[in-house]
């Protein structure tokens, strides 16, 4: 095949490649691997793509990303021909313009892509979803799609942290991250079947993440009790959701299996679950000070009793089952708020 992206030349020694990608400010301080032609070809006959097919226009500079040049950045981050269409269905999902991916790319808030990966190839991928799975576990798939994923944006895109992006502090998701849902230790269909997708596919759903926040208890046995907590868990005075419009964006909620199993007994029907938490997902306005409250009230976001609500709708809570069998953990994904979250198919040759 015909490769049309510009040409680098740099010697063979490792160290060079490092330093300029340094340099040049294309690469994400750590080392890359070099995109040679030989290596980006192997991707590209990993999907039913043509190399010049546009995936989208990646912001916040408006670059456009053809699958070679996608391709060029897998490269560097050390992704398999076979975990390609992965990070095309990545970004294909956050240019869907409900993801919001401008404001989400130069905010000053720490919000990044967060890849929650669906289907029967997360095992041969060495996608996460495990022990360790949000960090540590070390999955060739979890860490490489990520990664692929921010140097788009990056190069492609032209995100800058402190230049085209306003970002305060960022966060270690800005590297890349990806993990898995447990779907076999699910009590309820997973996130992509949730989202009508067949179980036979892969499938990436993005979320627009601002971090990963844990929440733990060893004293409850009812469930109902410790879903009660981490309702209010979610609903943290500070939290982006309470900031704008409560019908905007969603919140992940990670529960392990131990967790999943008693949560699941409880209820069978994953909305119900959902329903419980939205119900409870509240703070009492006069946790606030005055100004604020006086906010709340304009726009509208006190209900009865002056509760006010972290959503709008049960569906904004979204429970995925992954993590360890320790038991006693969960994690949060808390929303930016002015972003939907989108999935995507991995489209494979044949």
């Amino acid at each position: 095949m015909t490769l049309t992206g510009e040409q680098v030349e740099v010697p063979a020694d490792p160290h060079a490649l490092y330093e300029r990608s340094l340099t040049e400010q294309w690469g994400d301080g750590a080392p890359v691997l070099p995109p040679t032609d030989a290596a980006i070809e192997l991707l590209l006959a990993g999907t039913a793509e043509p190399a010049d097919h546009v995936v989208g226009v990646l912001p916040p500079q408006y670059g456009v990303a053809t699958v070679e040049l996608v391709a060029a950045n897998a490269a560097m981050a050390g992704v398999e021909p076979e975990a390609f269409p992965l990070v095309l269905a990545a970004l294909e999902a956050l240019c869907v313009p409900e993801w919001n991916a401008f404001g989400l790319t130069t905010t000053t808030s720490s919000v990044f892509p967060m890849l929650i990966a669906n289907g029967p190839s997360r095992d041969a991928l060495g996608i996460d979803f495990r022990a360790g799975c949000m960090g540590g576990a070390g999955g060739r798939g979890s860490m490489t799609i990520g990664r692929a994923v921010s140097l788009c944006l990056r190069n492609i895109g032209g995100q800058r942290a402190g230049e085209t992006s306003r970002t305060v502090f960022g966060q270690p998701a800005r590297f890349g991250m990806c993990f898995g849902e447990w779907e076999e230790r699910s009590p309820w269909p997973s996130l992509a079947q949730r989202r009508g997708y067949p179980a036979d596919v892969d499938v990436v759903t993005v979320h627009g993440g601002k971090g990963t926040f844990p929440l733990a208890d060893i004293h409850n046995d009812d469930p109902r009790d410790l879903l009660y907590l981490l309702a209010k868990s979610l609903a943290y005075p500070l939290a982006n959701m309470f900031l704008g419009n409560a019908e905007n964006g969603e919140v992940v909620l990670a529960v392990n299996p131990m967790w999943a199993e008693r949560f699941g007994a409880a209820f069978p029907d994953l909305a119900d679950l959902q329903a419980f938490l939205h119900e409870h997902a509240w703070q009492p306005l006069d946790l606030w000070p005055e100004p604020n409250r006086n906010i709340f009230r304009a726009k509208g976001r006190v209900g009865a009793h002056d509760r006010v609500y972290l959503t709008g709708r049960p569906d904004q809570i979204v429970p995925v089952v992954c993590g360890g069998l320790g038991s006693l953990h969960a994690i949060a994904l808390p929303s930016f708020g002015e972003s939907q979250m989108q999935s995507s198919v991995a489209r494979r040759t044949g």
